[in-house]
């Protein structure tokens, strides 16, 4: 399969799928977020400053980053209720909001840009009353296992104070589950520009799962499924809380978008007990906060060495997709397929310990079921063999030195792979436009199923829609002109799957 073609078609339609809403002005070089595109199915009801208990949300906000013009959902948080007037403001929200960085990329104390500004009490019936405030730094962000950051503003408790703004604390404990919560956030996908403000959804948090993400793919091995309504573009961030509790638990990361199929951007999948991905359709997902919140000291500064660094060893694919089938060409030879994951160092380790299997059942934390050292010269996991069996697989590698030294396996270095033998079942749709008197026709994608789509066409008398040979690759957005010719002409197409699995075969003859 053409992985230029898919990748340019994924990354075009990433582009129109964001979580955080990307002015038309904005530079082409900079790539807006990805995750959780598209608008609400049904909208939660707008908060106003004068609904009961709205007061617990005034802290919660509009966080505009990027150029200024992504938008998320932001919280002013403390490490104590009355933080030092003159100790500069700090804002939690999603990691992804910040930037959409690799799955074991961590940023530490970077700075801000001009163009970002937070907006606390961002109720509908206080607009003149709204005021923002800078971002001076990136204090922690990752979407590394947790999808979190800190964000430092150009702003103290004090200031914020003279506007009645005072902080939330962060929870110690997570959900269990069927725990009912409430989410404030401030979703602008498919939201009217006048009605883009605070919204508030009472839900019901379920049992924390594995889910992965996108093509990277990002994984979060804890997150909480809920049933929040109107989550969409712009939430990204947003405050959780156990029902009337004051404390943020967890911030929303993403949701399962409708009218898509399989895994993808927007499309996060739980696992099976076997392995397997699944959406959960309705679902959206939201991170805890309780690692963070113990790293939160009391006069309100992080506490990075009870966070993971990002520091550790490296792993780089080889090839360049996560998923594939049971086997894979090499040099001209079907063999079993690999780990195909290089490693490397960013901390001067010379040895690593690894351990591999199912996503949903390997605890990367648990140093139980790590290989004993091997150097890393020795490359144990390009050659490595993947089980033969469908399923998402996790390798965690951590770094070692000779003098005894080792990366926590709380802070593994994790990479999934998937194994899929399951051809796509929905073959792709056909399109036809005229233009200039001429008609033509094209494919089109069945997001996030198919990745890939081939073509092939001709006289219906020797053009066989169900016989491999004879299809070539779709150029994307490209249109097919139907040959004027007195004898039928026959269309054929069908997709492929991210692995290279290929789906049925759509015909249509004019």
């Amino acid at each position: 399969m053409d992985d230029s073609i898919g990748k340019t078609w994924m990354r075009l339609a990433a582009i129109a799928a964001l979580v955080s809403s990307m002015a038309a002005c904005a530079p082409p070089a900079q790539t807006p977020p990805t995750i959780m595109p598209g608008a609400a199915q049904s909208n939660a009801p707008l908060l106003r400053s004068t609904d009961p208990g709205a007061e617990r949300f005034i802290p919660v906000g509009k966080l505009r980053t990027g150029t200024g013009s992504y938008n998320c959902t932001a919280s002013l948080i403390a490490g104590a209720d009355t933080p030092a007037p003159d100790r500069p403001a700090l804002i939690l929200t999603a990691g992804h909001c910040v930037e959409e960085s690799d799955d074991n990329t961590v940023i530490v104390d970077r700075p801000g840009e001009k163009a970002w500004s937070f907006t606390p009490a961002f109720f509908i019936d206080t607009q003149p009353k709204h005021v923002s405030f800078g971002i001076a730094r990136v204090v922690y962000a990752t979407m590394k296992d947790v999808d979190l950051a800190v964000l430092q503003l150009d702003a103290t408790y004090g200031d914020l104070a003279l506007h009645g703004v005072f902080p939330l604390r962060l929870a110690t404990a997570t959900t269990s589950p069927e725990t009912p919560v409430e989410l404030t956030h401030i979703p602008v996908t498919g939201v009217p520009t006048e009605e883009q403000f605070l919204r508030y959804s009472q839900c019901r948090a379920n049992a924390h799962q594995f889910i992965f993400e996108a093509y990277i793919p990002w994984r979060w091995s804890k997150a909480i499924p809920n049933d929040c309504q109107g989550v969409a573009g712009g939430t990204s961030g947003s405050p959780m809380f156990v029902q009337d509790g004051k404390d943020v638990i967890a911030v929303l990361n993403t949701t399962a978008t409708p009218g898509y199929v399989g895994c993808g951007p927007g499309r996060p999948c739980e696992l099976t007990s076997e392995g397997l991905p699944v959406p959960r359709e309705g679902s959206s997902y939201a991170i805890p906060v309780e690692r963070l919140a113990l790293a939160l000291k009391a006069d309100s500064t992080v506490d990075l060495s009870r966070l993971d660094s990002g520091l550790g060893v490296t792993l780089t694919r080889t090839t360049t997709n996560w998923s594939t089938r049971n086997t894979e060409e090499v040099d001209g030879e079907l063999v079993p397929a690999r780990w195909n994951l290089k490693v490397g160092s960013t901390d001067g380790f010379d040895l690593v310990r690894y351990k591999i299997g199912l996503a949903n059942s390997t605890n990367c934390a648990d140093i139980d079921g790590y290989s004993t050292p091997t150097p890393i010269e020795e490359q144990p996991l390009i050659e490595q063999p993947m089980p033969r069996q469908e399923g998402i697989y996790t390798a965690c590698v951590i770094g070692g030195r000779a003098n005894g030294t080792w990366q926590l396996p709380s802070n593994a270095t994790v990479r999934l792979r998937r194994i899929d033998e399951t051809p796509p079942a929905m073959a792709p749709r056909i399109s036809e436009r005229e233009l200039g008197g001429q008609l033509e026709v094209r494919p089109e994608y069945v997001p996030w199923e198919v990745t890939n789509l081939r073509v092939k066409y001709g006289p219906a008398a020797v053009v066989d829609c169900d016989t491999p040979d004879g299809y070539g690759r779709h150029r994307n957005n490209h249109w097919y002109p139907v040959e004027n010719q007195s004898e039928p002409w026959r269309f054929c197409a069908h997709g492929v799957d991210s692995a290279g699995n290929a789906g049925p075969a759509v015909t249509r003859d004019f």
